[in-house]
């Protein structure tokens, strides 16, 4: 008798886990207990399950992300959200780097009714996570904000939609597949971190698209190399195919450390694997050997009230608190959001987010009502750009909890500091995995373990000096090698921030002196 292939082992077999998955949908249906196998196959619908210090693992819970294609959640998504937030996820929400929702609790039992949840108001957690190509990162703003190079939105959704719709081919590569599509003005999408980038520019009155590749953190960080390629608008949906095809076909599936597009780029070469692409294409792309004018990454923000290119609207810039959203607000923003007749919401890539279609008679009451429930839109320097990943409290990797601690040292330095006007990006990580960024912000804490008194507690890897402005200018922060003790953290940032404005060694502004202070 031929053996009953297990479910990882019909996943190998059709490269499809998609298929396989959608016995998970019955099943759970029917009330069935799920195998090991199937929970393994749940990350390609955004599943993974609870990790926490206290319970270790407790596959009873999940966390679960939500796919937001081009950032946006409109009015009826808001409602059907904060449904699932607290009917679902006992209220736990949080807002990814990459523009996604996280909720948290969520119960093998509930999917059926998350899934037609989400189906009712177009909203998908399928191709959430897993590997494969991970949601695209694009601006917020797109087709909104007046000063914008170009209006990415459909080129985003035809890229997105080719991928779901050919997803025999493309829902199983050797890991992630991270990208970006800008036409940002102030280049908000951090291509210089994702996989594949696509970055536009204008030549004249041509828009046309700086192609970088081979960007990346976690623990084998990278600032994205230029490709010395310029992309035209016809062109970005064959060149994303043609990078996704040869990572599928050649990245490294023995090593997980090794399967991302950067190492493949690096063990074949820049030019080589450029010279791929074209022979995928069939023709070969335009040379392009200057690089556009980047925005450093303290610019890169849609924070306040914004006039729109669209006539008698205004768009609202709002930060969260490291990116955590209790579920009852997701409903008193779907209620504000109704109230003054405003589109919806779009997320950003620090964890915060925009409210569009606001009627310019009724943008100052809308941005102060928001802000009467804690969301600022002329935030502090802290609140507006401090992040946290996930966390030990749901995150298997993480070490250190990240997302209370992030809120009481964001109260923290706002309390002790409320004149402090300077820029300065803080990010806090639960690991070395970076999910918050804090390789490219200017303080980056990294959750580890130090002794105290011959005690393992936890504590924060510090390091200093990250900075985002394309392939050239960008910088990987450097850690100090010192580590404190989490609880001692905000009194050493309040010393850092202190003795730079005693004695700021010639420099001309905080991020500039945090490359150069000397800790110990």
């Amino acid at each position: 008798m031929e053996k009953e292939l297990s479910k990882l082992e019909q996943l190998k077999a059709s490269r499809n886990p998609l298929r396989v998955i959608d016995d998970i949908y019955k099943e759970a249906n029917e009330g069935i207990a799920l195998s090991e196998d199937y929970i393994g196959l749940l990350k390609w619908y955004g599943m993974y399950p609870h990790i926490n210090s206290e319970n270790k693992e407790d596959k009873k819970y999940f966390m679960k992300r939500v796919k937001l294609v081009d950032a946006s959640m409109n009015l009826e998504q808001l409602k059907v959200m904060g449904k699932i937030a607290k009917d679902y996820a006992q209220g736990l929400v949080d807002f990814t780097t990459r523009e996604n929702v996280q909720f948290h609790y969520i119960q093998i039992k509930d999917l059926p009714k998350i899934f037609d949840l989400l189906a009712s108001v177009g909203l998908t957690s399928r191709m959430a996570s897993g590997d494969g190509p991970r949601p695209i990162v694009t601006c917020p703003v797109s087709g909104i904000a007046a000063d914008e190079i170009f209006d990415v939105t459909n080129l985003v959704k035809d890229v997105d939609s080719y991928f779901d719709k050919n997803e025999d081919e493309f829902c199983n590569f050797p890991r992630k597949y991270k990208m970006s599509i800008s036409g940002c003005s102030c280049h908000c999408c951090g291509h210089e971190i994702q996989d594949i980038a696509f970055t536009a520019f204008k030549r004249g009155e041509e828009v046309l698209f700086d192609l970088t590749l081979a960007g990346g953190l976690s623990k084998s960080k990278q600032i994205a190399y230029r490709a010395n390629r310029y992309v035209k608008e016809e062109q970005v949906r064959d060149v994303a195919v043609a990078v996704a095809e040869i990572f599928r076909d050649n990245g490294n599936r023995h090593n997980r450390n090794k399967a991302r597009v950067r190492h493949l780029v690096n063990e074949w070469g820049l030019e080589k694997f450029v010279n791929a692409i074209e022979e995928k294409l069939g023709y070969k792309l335009e040379e392009g050997l200057e690089e556009p004018e980047i925005t450093p990454i303290e610019n890169r923000n849609h924070f306040g009230i914004n006039k729109s290119k669209i006539e008698d609207e205004s768009f609202v810039g709002f930060a969260t608190i490291a990116g955590r959203i209790p579920g009852e607000d997701f409903v008193k923003i779907a209620e504000i959001i109704e109230k003054y007749d405003a589109k919806g919401i779009r997320l950003t890539t620090r964890q915060n987010f925009i409210v569009y279609g606001v009627k310019d008679d009724v943008v100052e009451e809308l941005a102060n009502e928001f802000e009467s429930i804690g969301y600022a839109y002329k935030p502090n320097t802290f609140r507006a750009r401090t992040q946290s990943c996930t966390g030990r409290e749901f995150c298997k990797f993480g070490i250190t909890e990240t997302k209370t601690y992030a809120n009481k040292l964001i109260k923290h330095l706002e309390t002790k500091f409320p004149d402090f006007k300077e820029y300065v990006m803080i990010s806090v990580s639960g690991c070395g995995n970076a999910c918050s960024h804090p390789q490219v912000a200017d303080i980056g804490l990294v959750g580890c373990k130090t002794r105290v008194d011959g005690e393992r507690v936890d504590a924060y890897d510090i390091q200093l000096g990250g900075h985002l402005q394309g392939t050239q200018k960008s910088k990987i922060a450097i850690s100090t090698k010192v580590k404190v003790p989490a609880t001692e953290v905000p009194s050493f940032l309040e010393k850092l921030i202190n003795d730079y404005e005693s004695d700021s060694l010639g420099t001309a502004n905080f991020k500039e002196y945090l490359t150069k202070v000397e800790i110990s």
